[in-house]
C-alpha cells in the first residue's frame, strides 16, 4: 500500500483544482450490487499535469498521452449515484457491511449464496442481476458461456477510473486476497494508477462519448482520439465489461434520462459485439464541485444512481445479465474521502475498490 500523500501536497492540489474547473461529460448500464460506496477517481498524471480552457472534467491522466488534465475553465467533472430504490427488489447488506438498496427484481432473498423463491427479498453479500439473485460470500453462479474460463474484464470509465489514485488497484487486491484469479484484466491503456490493471478509461470523457464509433474533446488530451466502446469491444474482446461513467454527464448538466439514454446505448453496443457479455454499471459516488454548498449536481447524480437499478433491470436478460455496484451509499464528497470533493483520495479508493469487489465476487467465483 502507498504511503499517504502528505498534507501540505494535498492542500495544495485541492487548491489549485478549486481555482479551475474540472473536465469533460458521457453516460451507460444496470442491476443490483451488494453494498459499497465509492469516490471517483485522483488529480494529476503520470506524464505531468496541464490546464486546459473550454469544457471541464473531473478526470487528470489522459489514457493514452500518459499527460494529466486539470480541467478547462467553465466545465465540470464527475458525479457519483446513489442508493437505488426497492421495487421488487430486496435490501442488501453488503459483503464489508456496506450496505445498500438492491433492486432483485423476481429474485428470492440470498444468503451465502443459497436463493429462495418470491418476489423479491433480502441479499446479504450478494448482487442480483435484472432479477436473478446473486450468491454470497462463496462467489456468485457462473454467468459466462462454457467455453470462458477465464473472464476478460475491460474498465470503461472517466477518471474516477483512470487515475492516477484510483480504485483499480484495491479491487485487485481484494479480489487476489479473496483468492479470485480466474480472469484478466483487459483494455487499451496501461494503468496509471500504480498498478497492473489494464483498464479503458479516458480522463474527461462522458457516457454520451463513449457511444461514438471515435471521440475527441476539447478541454482535454486535444487532438487525441479515442475509441467509442464499439471499438474497444472488438479490439479487447471483454467477457464482464464494467462501466463507470456518469459524473462528467451530471456536472455537464445532463438530465437523467439522457444519461440512461446513453447508457442503453452502450449496453446495446456491447451485445452486438458479444451476445453475451456480462455489464457491471456503476452508480456513481457522491460528489460535490467545488466543495460549495451548492447541491444541485449532488442531488441530479443522487436522482441518477436512484434510477440505475430499475434501468437495469429492464434491460437485464439471462444470456447478458446486468449489474449494478453501488459506488453511492457508503460515500463522503467531503476532504476526508476525496481531494476536491470529486476524486477520492486513498481512502475513498480503498472503498471504492471495495465496492466494487463487492459486485465482482458475485459475478466471478473464488479458486
Amino acid at each position: 500500500m502507498k504511503n499517504r500523500i502528505p498534507r501540505t501536497i494535498l492542500f495544495s492540489v485541492w487548491a489549485l483544482i478549486s481555482s479551475i474547473a474540472a473536465c469533460g461529460p458521457s453516460v451507460p448500464s444496470p442491476a443490483s450490487s451488494a453494498g459499497g460506496a465509492s469516490s471517483g477517481g485522483a488529480a494529476g498524471g503520470a506524464g505531468g499535469s496541464n490546464t486546459s480552457t473550454g469544457g471541464a472534467s473531473a478526470g487528470m491522466s489522459s489514457g493514452v498521452s500518459g499527460a494529466a488534465n486539470s480541467g478547462g475553465v467553465g466545465g465540470r467533472s464527475e458525479s457519483g449515484g446513489g442508493a437505488a430504490p426497492g421495487g421488487a427488489a430486496g435490501a442488501m447488506a453488503g459483503g464489508q457491511s456496506f450496505a445498500g438498496q438492491s433492486f432483485g427484481g423476481t429474485a428470492g432473498a440470498n444468503a451465502a449464496g443459497s436463493t429462495q423463491g418470491g418476489a423479491a427479498g433480502s441479499s446479504k453479500g450478494g448482487a442480483s442481476a435484472g432479477g436473478a439473485s446473486g450468491a454470497g460470500a462463496g462467489g456468485g453462479p457462473w454467468h459466462f458461456p462454457s467455453g470462458v474460463t477465464k473472464p476478460r474484464i475491460m474498465i470503461v470509465g472517466d477518471s474516477i477510473s483512470a487515475g492516477p489514485g484510483c480504485y483499480k488497484k484495491y479491487l485487485l487486491q481484494a479480489l487476489t486476497d479473496n483468492h479470485y484469479s480466474n480472469f484478466q484484466f483487459v483494455g487499451e491503456y496501461s494503468d496509471d494508477c500504480g498498478g497492473v490493471v489494464r483498464h479503458s478509461a479516458v480522463s474527461c470523457s462522458t457516457a454520451e462519448q463513449y457511444t461514438h464509433d471515435t471521440f475527441m474533446m476539447s478541454n482535454c488530451a486535444v487532438g487525441t482520439t479515442f475509441k467509442g466502446l464499439s471499438g474497444l469491444m472488438t479490439s479487447q474482446k471483454p467477457d464482464l465489461v464494467m462501466l463507470q461513467l456518469g459524473v462528467n454527464d451530471v456536472w455537464g448538466n445532463q438530465s437523467v434520462n439522457a444519461i440512461l439514454a446513453s447508457y442503453t446505448t452502450l449496453v446495446q453496443q456491447a451485445r452486438a459485439a458479444n451476445p453475451v457479455v456480462v455489464l457491471a454499471v456503476a452508480r456513481i459516488q457522491k460528489i460535490r464541485p467545488n466543495c460549495d454548498s451548492d447541491q444541485t449536481v449532488t442531488n441530479r447524480a443522487q436522482a441518477l444512481e436512484s434510477a440505475v437499478p430499475a434501468w437495469a433491470q429492464q434491460l437485464s436478460t439471462a444470456s447478458s445479465p446486468i449489474f449494478t455496484a453501488d459506488l453511492w451509499t457508503n460515500s463522503d464528497w467531503s476532504m476526508a474521502e476525496t481531494i476536491d470533493c470529486v476524486h477520492p483520495n486513498d481512502v475513498g479508493a480503498q472503498k471504492m475498490g471495495m465496492n466494487w469487489y463487492n459486485t465482482l465476487k458475485t459475478i466471478l467465483t473464488p479458486n
